[in-house]
């Protein structure tokens, strides 16, 4: 998709797309974010958009990268109320601490610098994706990429060792 095509789609339908994402996260940042990165995954060839349907398309591109965000968002409320340093044991029962223990192991001896960082930015530190590309020197698309990744990792981690 050339730059013209992509600045056509971006006039037509950016408020549309704006507003499901302001409808679904109720965050202007963030909702900013899922828009930008999908025109980003269509400018650097990760998306291949119809044009008979660029408006269901888009919107549907959308839908699922806020999706995406409210379950980053979950992950995050999870991790750090394992990744927190009280001392008190945490409410959900008695092998948190070992759960605690395992993932802070994980994530400092399984993950790359580069993802680890990347993660603990987004996640402890409550960074947008923005500001965390800012902050390491990388695209937000290398970011959502890294993130990805983690959050793959630690989830088949922890689901195959509760196995």
């Amino acid at each position: 998709m050339t730059k013209s095509e992509l600045e056509i789609l971006f006039k037509a339908h950016y408020a549309a797309m704006y507003r499901l994402a302001m409808s679904l996260l109720y965050d202007e940042d963030e909702a900013r974010d899922v828009v930008s990165d999908v025109f980003a995954s269509l400018l650097d060839g990760g998306l291949a958009i119809r044009t008979d349907n660029a408006r269901g398309f888009l919107l549907t591109c959308v839908r699922n990268g806020c999706i995406n965000v409210i379950r980053h968002k979950q992950m995050r409320e999870r991790f750090i109320k394992l990744y927190s340093t009280k001392s008190e044991p945490l409410a959900d029962g008695p092998d948190d601490s070992l759960m605690l223990a395992e993932l802070r192991n994980y994530i400092s001896n399984h993950l790359p610098p580069l993802s680890r960082r990347i993660f603990i930015l987004r996640y402890l530190h409550d960074m947008t994706c923005q500001q965390v590309a800012e902050a390491v020197g990388v695209s937000r698309v290398t970011v959502h990429h890294h993130l990805s990744q983690s959050l793959e990792k630690i989830n088949a981690y922890f689901n195959n060792s509760k196995q």
